[in-house]
């Protein structure tokens, strides 16, 4: 053997190239967590070798476990065969897997009874109940899935009696959901011992017991997303051919409405899913791929927004949901070079986002305080003027702007900040929000009683704090219960092990989970709910490095209407 193939043997480079990128996320995410800024790494050329030599150090620390695992992981490489059919393995394992899930979650919801909100859910409530003005700003589908369930405890006397049942049924879907991705994984070719220790780990970790236990949009659209997953890797597998049975077709059709309902940004997702279908497809089932979607499309983009919810008497969301990576690179800018801005530039800005106080509204972390300066008014002209501003103040000041990216979404890179989902029932910091923004005649009153008819009981007070305390500590310590290590290292570690093992329809089952990475980016703060999806997505991911099936050949005969797995492949 030759010293380079020796060398080659001894040096992984996928798994040598991912410990770099992530060295890189470390070290400049520890910057911006201490200083909001680059200045640990680009303040000096010193600056710039320490920080290579600390990153060089920390690529060669984490490219060591990476090649033990990716050579661990190599000895599942043989594809195992089955006769049993897809039908046969959700009789089997299906409901033992999500019985073990929910023995594993129940208990924290119990101890928590009557479970958790976000503060945008308290919103909704008041929208409900008409203290706020009724907007689908935070989708009106998942207000008045909400509402239903405010309205039971409402008519039995007490408010958390509606938020327990509402959270009881969110988590035996969210069970059955990941159940549906273990037993998938598990007839797609998964040891049984790999299947069981990620059931293991989904029931036992805290941010797998929490998750589900909070009442909030996110964690409503994790419902749709966790079958939405399964069905697009068989659709990836079978090239399409698994939607040629109508049941399927009209599943995927049920499935992908309420997911786009009930967080917008998942529309961006099904069209991604889509292109990636009809670009895969085997042939006969493109049109269909295309009909599907495009239905879905219509039913969530223009039935629902225009028809629907003007009937119900409910205004547009506004038009800064995605605003939040030019708003706050322009508002960095400002706050940095503001003395170099011409007039012009000034002007363009001014229309559309409040020249004069714009620097002191900057926030790095967070962008909600720039994009509520958005002039929902702004003519398309105006909107126009500007995005030629932000682009040529974007090439003129690139590191500014990406400065400002990287200040709001570090913390989806770098592990330097864990996943804490809402762990009490303390909402009284929002009431002056509340009131601010309520409708005439209503009183602080009505806003208090709505947050007060929300508490838990006193006898689980010493338990429960004792129980916030342990699992807060444990993850304010465990770079491993970062909300980084499932939002961006768990999806590329599985894109380099499936790269380095050449496997296409595992880079491809991948895709919703990168998409969703790059939603991230542009989320207006890194919230721990936004990173949801990919926290059960991790199972997902894990799943496929233990699973060496192939996806089918382009010209195979066409999938059963129960598909049986295929071993064959064209890559």
């Amino acid at each position: 053997m030759s010293g380079g193939a020796r060398l080659r043997q001894v040096l992984d480079a996928p798994a040598a190239t991912t410990a770099g990128v992530l060295s890189a996320f470390i070290v400049v995410g520890a910057s911006y967590e201490a200083t909001d800024s680059a200045r640990w790494f680009a303040s000096s050329p010193g600056a710039a070798l320490g920080s290579a030599v600390v990153a060089v150090g920390l690529a060669f620390f984490l490219s060591v476990p990476l090649i033990l695992l990716f050579r661990w992981l190599d000895r599942f490489g043989a594809v195992r065969s089955s006769p049993e059919s897809f039908r046969e393995a959700v009789r089997r394992r299906f409901v033992s897997t999500a019985a073990l899930l929910l023995a594993g979650w129940l208990p924290w919801l119990i101890l928590h009874f009557p479970g958790n909100v976000d503060g945008d859910t308290i919103t909704q409530r008041m929208q409900w109940v008409g203290l706020l003005a009724q907007t689908d700003h935070h989708p009106w589908f998942d207000t008045m899935v909400f509402g239903w369930f405010w309205d039971l405890g409402s008519a039995v006397g007490d408010d958390g009696v509606g938020l327990f049942v509402y959270l009881l049924l969110q988590e035996a879907a969210t069970a059955a959901g990941l159940a549906l991705v273990l037993t998938y994984l598990g007839w797609l070719g998964m040891a049984r011992a790999a299947r069981w220790t990620l059931t293991a780990a989904a029931a036992l970790l805290p941010v797998f017991m929490a998750a589900p236990s909070v009442m909030s949009k996110d964690a409503f659209a994790a419902v749709f997303w966790l079958p939405f997953l399964v069905l697009f890797v068989e659709a990836v597998r079978t090239r399409g051919r698994v939607l040629r049975d109508p049941r399927m077709a009209a599943a995927a059709l049920v499935l992908i409405v309420p997911l786009i309902l009930a967080k917008r940004t998942n529309v961006y997702l099904v069209v991604i899913c889509a292109v990636v279908l009809l670009v895969i497809a085997a042939r006969g089932t493109r049109l269909r791929i295309a009909l599907g979607t495009g239905a879905a499309l219509v039913v969530t983009n223009v039935v629902w927004p225009l028809l629907l919810l003007p009937a119900l008497g409910v205004a547009p969301s506004t038009a800064t949901d995605m605003l939040t990576i030019p708003v706050q690179q322009t508002a960095r800018i400002v706050a940095a070079h503001g003395d170099e801005i011409p007039a012009h530039e000034r002007e363009a800005i001014d229309d559309v986002l409040r020249y004069d106080g714009l620097a002191d509204a900057y926030v790095p972390r967070r962008s909600d305080s720039v994009k509520g300066r958005w002039d929902q008014d702004a003519t398309s002209e105006e909107m126009r003027a500007y995005l030629e501003v932000w682009f040529a103040q974007l090439l003129r000041y690139p590191m500014t702007a990406l400065s400002a990216t990287a200040a709001n979404t570090f913390e989806y890179f770098a592990p330097v900040s864990p996943m804490a989902f809402q762990n009490s029932l303390t909402l009284e910091r929002y009431i002056d929000y509340w009131e601010e923004r309520a409708v005439p005649a209503t009183t602080r009153g009505e806003i208090v009683a709505v947050v007060d008819g929300l508490h838990a009981p006193a006898e689980l007070d010493h338990a429960r704090t004792a129980v916030n305390h342990a699992t807060d500590a444990i993850a304010e310590r465990d770079p491993l219960s970062s909300k980084a290590f499932y939002a961006s290292w768990i999806p590329l570690i599985a894109l380099a092990y499936a790269i380095r093992r050449r496997r296409a329809l595992h880079i491809l089952a991948l895709v919703p989970l990168l998409a969703n990475l790059a939603f991230l980016v542009a989320s207006p703060v890194a919230l721990p709910r936004y990173v949801l999806p990919l926290v059960y997505a991790s199972v997902l991911a894990a799943g496929m490095m233990l699973t060496p099936v192939r996806w089918q050949n382009r010209h195979h005969a066409p999938a059963p209407a129960v598909p049986v797995r295929s071993t064959e492949s064209d890559v």
